[in-house]
This record gives C-alpha cells, structure tokens and sequence, in this order.
C-alpha cells in the first residue's frame, strides 16, 4: 500500500506543502529531503509531527522502499536533474508542485464533498512584471469590495494559505468568494497541469534561467505551460510580443491580446471582472510602488539612489534604465544565469555613465559592454561608495543587478537592503 508523500526541499513552499499534507492526509507519512537548511520553528514543529527529514545522500543510501511512495512534491529551488529525481523518474512516481497539490485539492474538493469553493483563481506569470502585477490587481480587487489575495510565488505559498483559511476554518471555506491571484514562476510551472485557473496572464517572455536551462526556448516553453493549466471557455490575457513569438494554440480558450504594460493588463482584466474603469484608475492612483522594485531610496546632496534589486536579467536593467531620467552610475553584476549582457550596449549609451560592475559575473559583464567605463568592484558596499564619489549633481545612482543575488547575498531582498544601509551611512557622514 502507498501510503508515503516525499517532499522534496524545505524552503518555503516544501514547508508549506508539508503542514498541508499533514492536515488534509492524516493517514499518510511525509518525508522531507533537505540538503541546506537551518533547523527553524517550523522545521521542529514538523519533526514534533512525525515528518521524517533526510539529506539526499541518507536518504539514497538508507531508503529502499520507493513502492509505498504515492507521490513526490518538489520545491522550486530543488534541482531537477539531481541523483534523487533521477531515482524517481526510474520508479515511475509522479512529480508534481506545490501549486499542483494545492490546485488538486480544490478541483477535487476532498475535504467537503458536499460544498463548492467559490473562489476564482487568476494564474499570471512571464519574465518580469508578475509581483507588481499580482500585488496591482490584488489592490484594485480590495479597493473595489472584493476579498483578493496574492500568493504564489509573491512568498506567501498556495498551500500555506489553503491549510490556513480553508483546511482549519471550515466556516471560511463554505462561504468565501475571495479571489487568488497566483504569481507562478517557470519553475512552479514545470510540474503543474491541472486546469484550475479562471483566467490567466503572461506579461512577457525574454531571456532568463538559462542557468537551469539548456536554451531560451526550454524556458519559453515552461512558462507557456501556464495554457494547459486554464479552464476551457476561459480569458488568457497575452502580452502582444509573445503572441508574435510563440505557438499560443488552445481553441478552447479565448486569447485577448495586451500590451507589455503591467497597468494595462491590470485594467484589462479588471474591467472584465465587471469593475468600473473610473473604480479601477483611482485604486491605480493609491498603488504604492513594491520595495526593490525601481524603490526610490534617497537624495544626498544632489544625487539620488534608486534600488531595483529585483531586476534579475538583462530585460528588467533596460526597462529600469528607461524608466530613470537623468544621468546614471549603474551597479550591476551578482550570480550569472547564462545569458549575455550585449544588448545593454543598446540602451545604456544615452543616460549610463559609469558601469560598476560585482560578483561572479562583473568580469563577463566588463567584457561585453563595449565602450563603456567599467570598473570591477570587489562588494557591494564598494561599489556604493564609488558610485556616490563619481556622482555630480543630479546623477542617479541606480542598483539594477541584471543578476542572481545568491553569490554574495540570501536574496534579492537582502541585496536591496544591504544597498539601502549601504545608502544611509553615506548619508550619515
């Protein structure tokens, strides 16, 4: 009898996925593999509760009985092609996401057989634009009277939220008519095919994860796996680009096609949730801009510091060295994820001044950018105080890393804050 389910990773949503399957399959064992974490309040609680937890070589060496496992649920940061999924794959066991174990339990209703959830659920992924967009629509929604969350990939897992407001509060899963609007990466994606989505949306598609990987095409294809997770008869909102660009083919759904603008698509989708355009336009007003996110920091003696951590790839540098008017001083640079930076040479000529370029990948970025001033920066904070001694009178000092932060920081959110401390002791001196 199978009577196992194997999560695979223990960050965010592997722990999320586990207190799930702990609540809604009490007749089950879940086993966890982790190779790098740090035991935290909720790694002890799923211990108190009985989940066995192994790193992949124990578990290797140790584990024989792959017969009883029923399914697998993998993180999004666990690497696809290791020695355990490989083992996996051979003993034919499903693989499936976070976001798939959630989806299924809604679809099949389980815990109340004799109750509809009434909850839509938006699915909105693409390249760059999704937490801006996700958080955008979820702020209309509110705005409006109608009860939205995001969750996803915006850090707050789908199934954490399902244990926590349908699974535990049953007056709450009866009668609510919330709308979830799910961030969903490629990697999220990859494993996730049932068709729970009321609507969906894919801002862009460009370059990105090539670190993960083998071509832009691979990558294109994980996110376009979005399609196959939309109800029949149901709105997929496209940016126009990616129409052009890939084979969009599902007669039974209904493509509207939109521009590459995260305000656009966030009326589109909002007027045919039936919201009226002057409703939305002034909860557009009292949107406040997403930390890391072109985040103004600060102005010292003329010169502006502006944090846009979160652009990760070549697309987002540009779209932020567009949307920066002035001179700029650009730090750039962290974890390489395997795509070039020549198209930079393009768009910085206008505005960027100065390149100051650090982490694994300053040394690639230096020689691919062609007649610009280039200098290499052993960290961050070095890099911050030269941009500000290089900086005249209106100059922008702009933190856009095209990057992976996972180099030289945990997160994104830790290299943002880093710069904006950074930021603050000059402003102190």
């Amino acid at each position: 009898m199978k009577n196992i389910y194997l999560v695979l990773g223990l960050s965010l949503s592997g722990k999320a996925s586990s207190f799930f399957l702990l609540n809604q399959c009490k007749t089950k064992q879940v086993i966890a593999i982790e190779d790098n974490f740090n035991e935290d309040d909720e790694i002890r609680l799923l211990k108190k509760q009985n989940v066995r937890i192994f790193n992949s070589i124990d578990f290797i060496e140790n584990f024989s009985n792959f017969k009883k496992i029923e399914k697998v649920i993998i993180s999004p940061g666990f690497n696809p092609d290791s020695e355990i999924v490989k083992i996996i794959k051979k003993n034919k066991i499903e693989i499936i996401s976070e976001i798939e174990l959630g989806a299924r339990f809604l679809k099949r209703n389980l815990k109340f057989p004799n109750k509809k959830f009434k909850n839509k659920i938006i699915g909105i992924t693409g390249t760059n634009g999704k937490t801006t967009l996700t958080k955008l629509i979820e702020h209309i929604l509110n705005e409006n009277n109608i009860k939205a969350k995001g969750l996803g990939n915006i850090k707050i897992p789908f199934t954490s939220y399902l244990t926590n407001n349908l699974l535990k509060n049953k007056q709450h899963a009866k009668n609510s008519d919330e709308i979830f609007i799910l961030e969903l990466s490629s990697f999220q994606l990859e494993k996730t095919k049932t068709k729970f989505l009321d609507a969906a949306i894919i801002t862009n598609i460009t370059e990105d994860h090539l670190d993960r990987y083998p071509n832009f095409r691979a990558y294109a294809n994980a996110k376009l796996r979005i399609v196959k997770c939309l109800k029949n008869e149901k709105n997929l909102y496209v940016e126009k680009k990616v129409l052009k660009s890939f084979i969009v083919n599902n007669s039974k759904i209904n493509i509207k096609e939109v521009k590459e603008d995260i305000k656009d698509i966030a009326i589109k989708i909002c007027l045919d949730l039936k919201i009226a355009k002057k409703n939305i336009l002034y909860a557009i007003k009292t949107f406040k801009t997403l930390e890391h996110r072109l985040e103004f920091v600060r102005e010292i003696k003329g010169v502006y510091f502006y944090n846009d951590s979160k652009a990760t790839n070549v697309d987002s540098v540009i779209y932020a060295v567009k949307k920066i008017k002035g001179p700029i001083i650009l730090i750039v640079g962290g974890k390489d994820k395997g795509f070039s930076y020549r198209a930079w040479n393009k768009h910085f000529k206008d505005n960027v001044k100065y390149v100051l370029a650090i982490g694994e990948s300053s040394k690639k970025i230096k020689k691919e950018l062609i007649g610009f001033r280039v200098q290499i920066m052993k960290d961050l904070k070095t890099a911050t105080e030269k941009a500000f001694s290089l900086a005249k009178k209106e100059d922008r000092v702009l933190l856009s890393p095209g990057c992976s932060s996972f180099d030289m920081f945990k997160n994104f959110e830790h290299r943002g804050d880093s710069f904006k401390k950074f930021v603050s002791i000059l402003g102190d001196k």
